[in-house]
């Protein structure tokens, strides 16, 4: 399948690929990249969960959002 970049370097995944995966608006997916490629992988739902559960709780540091996207994809990719 052939998707184009826009102009805001973004790309528009198909809904028939988003729908068999499960992916909606403000999901979350890893993005890594190989020698010539880019693999884009849903993250799976239970870590959705806790996205949504870790939002409620006041946090105890203070860490700024890259800073802990940076802790979460270091715990992702240690798995």
């Amino acid at each position: 399948m052939i998707v184009s970049i826009s102009k805001g370097y973004q790309l528009t995944i198909p809904a028939d690929i988003r729908n068999e995966l499960g992916i909606s608006i403000g999901s979350r997916l890893t993005l890594k990249k190989t020698e010539s490629k880019i693999i884009l992988e849903p993250i799976k739902e239970n870590v959705e969960k806790v996205f949504e559960e870790a939002k409620r709780i006041k946090p105890k540091h203070k860490l700024t959002a890259k800073q802990m996207d940076k802790l979460i994809e270091n715990e992702i990719h240690r798995h």
